[in-house]
């Protein structure tokens, strides 16, 4: 009862007074761990259930997979993965969901793919998955294919398969189909959107440039006092170097959530990008005033078994040398294939040298140098974001997979990137 009701102190409480705990006991607590984003004592308690003599059925694993793909942790993964083939669980809808879920969203398309191909059974959640992980790696194109194929099966979508094709839609500039797919879940299929479909048209209408059909579906459908909407709307105004509808969000979610970082951070860059830096002086001053603080980018990635965390210009690491001495190999091998670095991606009033070092210590490449000085030849990199990567970022990634033929798979805060051989999987619209 009191791990449903996310009350998981309580529960632990209960726990640790057990004399005896069952299987049931041990799968309600990792299962409570890993519904209340604490993946690591999810798989701590799964370990020690198993040192307890206490074996793991079906759901112990299924719960154990969600906490792999919270951490996203591959290694992990696998382990259960086989562990599961030992078992003799595959056939079990749950457990085959949860294995596609963990694959997809530690990077590994094709065997979330392959995976989902290989279940004898499916249900609605089994196909809402598949759909998610395809919108999350921008595979719009297969997404969309999958929900056909599922509502040709006899599956009804719900609010999260609609979720995931209204973000295809806004992905993939499809405006007309978006509104189409809006529309249906209403009109067609019963369901009744909630403010985060209603969030996903105002971004396929906004980042599609459709600034006045924007204003108007906020007045319509009377959304003006959810910061949702307001921060969808501040994110394409950066995009598109909207000033005006940029500054009016901005003051909404200075209303709505005054203590929330990312509408200043948001309004400063978009000042930044158009050289006013007197405004993006008074930003930064409002926010110490308010004792707001920017959450800190940070990049990681897996060596050896091992987490490595890096931030922006990092010089903590210890192999910190060999790997500014690979970035500055790639950044010469890089200005003969023609690239050319975008300092404007650098929202700092510093000269054009200080920018482009800057953009060179960004941590989501001192992570690609340790992958790089440290990972098996031909294996495929993979780097976790905690923000979206920058235009510049994601230029010096296309181009470093194409001239070290790497497989460069990133995830920021929206979506996964596939590098490879000179493009990514999202196209250049993220």
């Amino acid at each position: 009862m009191y791990a449903k009701g996310r009350c998981i102190e309580d529960a632990v409480a209960v726990f640790n007074r057990l004399v005896d705990r069952d299987l049931f006991t041990w799968t309600t607590m990792i299962d409570g761990y890993a519904k209340t984003n604490q993946p690591e004592m999810a798989l701590k308690h799964f370990v020690d259930m198993q040192s307890e003599g206490v074996k793991p059925n079906e759901f112990t694993i299924a719960s154990c997979l969600n906490a792999c793909s919270h951490m996203a942790t591959l290694e992990g993964g696998q382990q259960l993965h086989s562990m599961v083939v030992k078992a003799g669980h595959t056939g079990d809808i749950i457990v085959a969901t949860a294995i596609t879920d963990m694959y997809g969203k530690c990077g590994c398309l094709e065997d979330a793919e392959a995976n989902f191909k290989y279940m004898v059974l499916r249900d609605a959640v089994s196909w809402n998955t598949i759909i998610a992980v395809y919108a999350y790696h921008s595979q719009g194109e297969n997404a969309l294919q999958a929900y056909r194929m599922m509502i040709e099966k006899g599956f009804l979508p719900d609010e999260a398969t609609f979720l995931s094709i209204l973000s295809v839609c806004s992905n993939m500039g499809l405006v007309e189909e978006g509104k189409k797919h809006f529309e249906s879940m209403s009109k067609v299929y019963g369901i009744t959107p909630t403010l985060e479909h209603y969030a996903c048209v105002v971004n396929i209408l906004s980042r599609a440039g459709q600034f006045d059909e924007v204003e108007a579906f906020i007045k319509e459908q009377k959304l003006s006092t959810h910061a949702l909407i307001w921060e969808t709307v501040l994110g394409a105004c950066k995009l598109h170097g909207n000033l005006d509808l940029g500054e009016t969000a901005a003051r909404k979610l200075f209303e709505l959530q005054p203590k929330e970082d990312s509408a200043y951070i948001f309004l400063s860059n978009i000042f930044a990008s158009k050289g006013r830096w007197d405004d993006v002086q008074k930003i930064r001053v409002l926010m110490s005033e308010e004792g707001i603080k920017k959450e800190p980018g940070c990049s990681w990635v897996g060596v050896d078994g091992q987490v490595h965390v890096f931030v922006s210009q990092d010089g903590s690491h210890p192999k910190t040398e060999q790997i500014y001495a690979k970035l500055q190999d790639l950044k010469q091998r890089l200005s003969f294939s023609g690239y050319i670095p975008k300092t404007e991606n650098v929202l700092h009033n510093i000269s054009s040298r200080e920018k482009i070092e800057h953009l060179w210590h960004h941590s989501e490449r001192l992570a690609l140098g340790l992958a790089l000085i440290s990972a098996s030849p031909g294996m495929p990199i993979r780097i976790f974001k905690n923000l979206r990567i920058c235009e510049d970022c994601h230029e010096v990634m296309k181009v470093i997979s194409y001239v070290t033929s790497r497989e460069i798979v990133i995830r920021d805060f929206k979506r996964f990137h596939h590098f490879k051989l000179g493009s990514c999987s999202c196209q250049d619209s993220w």
